[in-house]
């Protein structure tokens, strides 16, 4: 679970001046004319989202741009190399959240909720890429206040997740990678995008197999909650056929006290990664039939959405619920 969801602002406006970086960041699309009269139009650059269907618009194609650890982490695989990141997951060595990104050749403008627009003015991108907020207008962690500040340095570009299916949002971040110069048509995309594919067939089929196998999915340890169908993993999930049981909330997490846990009956329990090694221990948790019938799978919400990270959660998911029985406790 995400802590503070307020952006602390650890700069003012007041800079002397903006120190003018070299960006190592998407690649610019080149003209395909020789028509001096058409170039603006030949390099101009644009966007729209799946989602929102909000369109970025710039004169020509990005060179510097920042993003979000979660748009960090669905572009890399690609070949885009943003100048800048943010958010969440960078204080986490090797986090999932930011999938294969090598932070280290990007600046960080700043940790979780912890924004830096000292640090962004300074890298002068062309757009900046994250999680959109409920309207598009802005990252969904930003106050008021940062998000005036930050997207009059530069437009900001939104991405939505929470409530989408797990495949359209990889689809829009494909996309967006291909438009920022990516190649999605290597070897390696190409596979992943296969593998993906047949991954969800097999799922599919299973439960087939199994009707009625229930999942619950747990987050916590002294703290218990449980993650609703609105997350794009379990709406998936249910796609396929599986059962998500669990208490229900307006929000993607219900509260749950451990003493409630049995309420719930459930074969197979995913168990988030952040936790799952303390909850081991937790003398509820270990006491859950599924857990001692070994039927758990860990997971994250926050997994890289890309073609290759997913197909490595489904293959631990086909790993225990090809032989997962119904417990019916």
């Amino acid at each position: 679970m995400n802590g503070s969801t307020r952006v602390k602002l650890l700069a003012t406006l007041g800079l002397a001046a903006v120190i003018g970086l070299t960006s190592c960041g998407a690649q610019s699309m080149s003209s395909t004319q020789d028509d001096p009269s058409s170039k603006a139009s030949q390099d101009a650059w644009s966007f729209t989202d799946s989602s929102y269907q909000k369109t970025t618009t710039l004169e020509q194609a990005p060179d510097s741009i920042v993003v979000d650890s979660y748009s960090a982490a669905a572009l890399w695989d690609y070949g885009v190399r943003p100048t800048g990141v943010f958010g969440y997951g960078l204080t986490e060595d090797g986090g999932l959240s930011v999938g294969n990104a090598d932070v280290s050749q990007m600046t960080i403008i700043g940790k979780d909720a912890e924004f830096n627009l000292e640090k962004l003015l300074s890298l002068d991108p062309d757009v900046i890429i994250g999680y959109g907020n409920a309207e598009g207008t802005g990252w969904t962690w930003w106050d008021e206040k940062v998000q005036s500040e930050a997207t009059s340095t530069a437009p900001y570009l939104p991405i939505k997740s929470g409530g989408r299916p797990v495949q359209a949002v990889i689809e829009d971040y494909a996309e967006l990678a291909k438009a920022l110069g990516g190649d999605t048509n290597s070897a390696s995309a190409v596979q992943d995008k296969k593998e993906f594919t047949d991954r969800l067939s097999t799922l599919k089929e299973i439960a087939e197999q199994k009707p009625g196998l229930k999942i619950i999915a747990l987050n916590g340890y002294d703290d218990l909650y449980v993650g609703q169908k609105t997350i794009g993993q379990l709406a998936l999930l249910e796609d396929l056929g599986f059962e998500i049981t669990g208490p229900t909330d307006t929000s993607a997490w219900a509260s749950l006290s451990w003493e409630k846990v049995g309420d719930f009956p459930a074969d197979v329990v995913l168990s988030y990664s952040g936790t799952a090694e303390q909850v081991k221990d937790h003398p509820v948790f270990s006491s859950l039939p599924a857990v001692k019938a070994q039927q758990v799978v860990e997971w994250d919400d926050k997994r890289p959405y890309t073609y290759g990270s997913y197909v490595q959660w489904f293959d631990q998911l086909i790993d225990v619920l090809q032989d997962a029985k119904a417990l019916n406790s």
